[in-house]
């Protein structure tokens, strides 16, 4: 796999509520603990949440996707 984009630090901030960068970053990094399949899945609810909506993703949605990703290999 190739290295991430030298803007995409600054595409995911234009995405995130302004007011919860700090808490989306700590639960993004918690998110790369997961096993790949949960990696994957947190991947494929955060991008599918972006694709639906228009609207900045708040740090509570990121949570939900990683609690559901952390569920999905139980």
């Amino acid at each position: 796999m190739g290295e991430l984009p030298d803007d995409f630090a600054d595409n995911l901030a234009r995405i995130l509520d302004p007011d919860d960068h700090e808490a989306a970053a700590e639960i993004i990094e918690a998110a790369t603990m997961l096993d790949d399949v949960g990696l994957r899945r947190f991947l494929q609810l955060f991008a599918a949440r972006v694709r639906c909506s228009d609207g900045p993703v708040t740090a509570e949605e990121i949570r939900a996707f990683l609690q559901q990703a952390a569920r999905a290999r139980r």
